[in-house]
């Protein structure tokens, strides 16, 4: 189970998987001068969904790290965090997807099934969860990007 969460998770964001670039090209190949602009026909930036996704990533991070105590809530600047620099935002992007894959690795998948703390859901549908969560918002990464081409900010 750990191996093929992993491998998900891994492989969506290194490339090893079905859609068209991997979660890292499309989020580090956007320049900083259109990584934070915000179209008004659009709900965010890309900056500010990199940072959003984050976030999450960061509260399973959490979760399997055994800080209970941790949590987000939803519309509040713990999930939607104020844009800042785009180089800083792509650094800990990295750096949390290595950190969130070595505590897959070192979790124990006994608790795999077990409830988290706070939660109505076990260990297993949170990971799924993020995976899932980071497909949505590659897709909305694409659509901002597109747009920013059509708007010849692109």
């Amino acid at each position: 189970i750990t191996e093929r969460v992993i491998t998900q998770l891994d492989g969506f964001y290194k490339g090893n998987n079905w859609v068209t670039e991997s979660l890292e090209k499309r989020i580090f190949s956007v320049a900083s001068e259109k990584a934070l602009i915000k179209l008004d026909d659009y709900g965010h930036s890309v900056a500010q969904l990199v940072l959003h996704m984050n976030a999450w990533r960061n509260f399973v991070l959490q979760k399997l790290e055994g800080n209970d105590g941790f949590d987000i809530e939803d519309n509040s600047d713990s999930d939607w965090p104020p844009t800042s620099d785009w180089d800083r935002i792509k650094k800990d992007f990295e750096s949390c997807h290595q950190r969130l894959i070595d505590a897959i690795k070192k979790f124990p998948v006994e608790q795999l099934h077990s409830t988290v703390p706070g939660r109505k859901y076990s260990y297993l549908f949170l990971i799924n969860g993020i995976i899932e969560h980071d497909y949505y918002h590659y897709g909305q990464i694409g659509s901002v990007m597109a747009a920013l081409k059509r708007t010849g900010n692109g």
